[in-house]
């Protein structure tokens, strides 16, 4: 009896082990999707862009990274798809079991990666290139031979036309990819993929946008002789805005306490109406430093009644190309 009873409190812990190692954790990443379809659904009602919650049809179209990666129970989700900067975007999370672990047969662990994934649609089909930032074991890249040796330092080209490369890497292109940081991308047929990595966080509606301004700043950035007389698009006016969230209440202003007099020191005498305060001696103002409450010349000073606003989103540049040095601001790490 005490034997059966044993045997059964044991499955009941190995059990409850799993519960804890494999059952929450799924849990968890289902309704980590809940929450982040529910977000871009929101997101993309305002903009008036294509939702879609789960997108099983995406795993077979991309033969590039991150679909190439090893694992199992993939799902494609929170899909939208909208112009920005007047390219058409698309964004969605790419989920894959990269790992299951067993302990003796009896508990069970999963481990799962998200990656966040923007899909530039091109002008035109061109070669596959996948480029990526140099790692060890990188197998049969071929290194990049441009007029940036920080940039082949860092930079390979680990699958691809090499040919396709050589004309795409001009030094605008170089330099728009080292300023953004977008080191890993992949031309596949007529898009362009940017895949990025989310660890322990979400990808909020405002950091979709940025990257994808971003992805797009670095597809105008192509030579136009690799579009073969195709034409880009002319840049979105105005630039996709995130809704706000709504105003604080403003709070009340806080009283000033009235000045108190100060009182009689020895030797001084009342004056009519009260004892007044004497006058107290500043510190004597240093050569050299500016004044107080004075505009200081040769800098910018803010505009009263006017907000500060992206000067890219508003006024694209030439060619579709943003001003202060063609590049955007770099988009967020996560």
């Amino acid at each position: 009896m005490l034997v059966v009873l044993f045997i059964v409190i044991l499955i009941a812990v190995f059990g409850l082990l799993n519960v804890f190692t494999l059952v929450l954790p799924r849990q968890f990443l289902k309704k980590r999707q809940d929450v982040k379809n529910a977000e871009r659904q929101a997101f993309a009602l305002s903009q008036g862009w294509y939702f879609q919650p789960y997108a099983p049809e995406v795993l077979s179209r991309y033969g590039c990274p991150p679909f190439t990666e090893r694992g199992d129970r993939r799902v494609v989700f929170g899909l939208i798809t909208g112009q920005v900067d007047g390219m058409q975007v698309t964004t969605f999370d790419y989920q894959r079991r990269t790992k299951s672990t067993s302990y003796s047969a009896v508990v069970y662990n999963d481990t799962n990666q998200v990656v966040t994934v923007w899909t530039v649609k091109l002008p035109k089909a061109l070669p596959y290139l996948e480029l990526s930032t140099r790692k060890l074991f990188m197998g049969n890249a071929t290194e990049v031979r441009t007029a940036d040796p920080e940039f082949n330092k860092r930079f390979v080209v680990s699958d691809g036309d090499v040919n396709l490369a050589a004309q795409l890497l001009t030094p605008q292109v170089t330099g728009t990819i080292q300023h953004l940081r977008l080191g890993d991308w992949t031309i596949h047929g007529d898009e362009l993929v940017y895949p990025m990595v989310n660890t322990m966080t979400r990808t909020t509606a405002q950091e979709i946008v940025d990257t994808a301004r971003c992805v797009v700043a670095l597809v105008r950035a192509f030579p136009a002789e690799v579009w073969g007389g195709a034409q880009l698009p002319a840049p979105q006016t105005p630039a996709t805005q995130v809704p706000a969230a709504a105003p604080m209440s403003q709070p009340m202003p806080v009283q000033q306490p009235m000045a108190q007099p100060m009182p009689p020191q020895q030797g001084q005498y009342p004056q009519p109406g009260g004892w007044q305060p004497q006058p107290q001696q500043g510190y004597p103002q240093q050569p050299g430093y500016p004044q107080p409450g004075y505009a200081q010349p040769g800098y910018p000073q803010p505009q009263p009644g006017y907000p500060q606003q992206n000067p890219w989103s508003q006024h694209p540049g030439p060619q579709g190309q943003p001003p202060n040095g063609g590049y955007p601001a770099a988009p967020p790490r996560y």
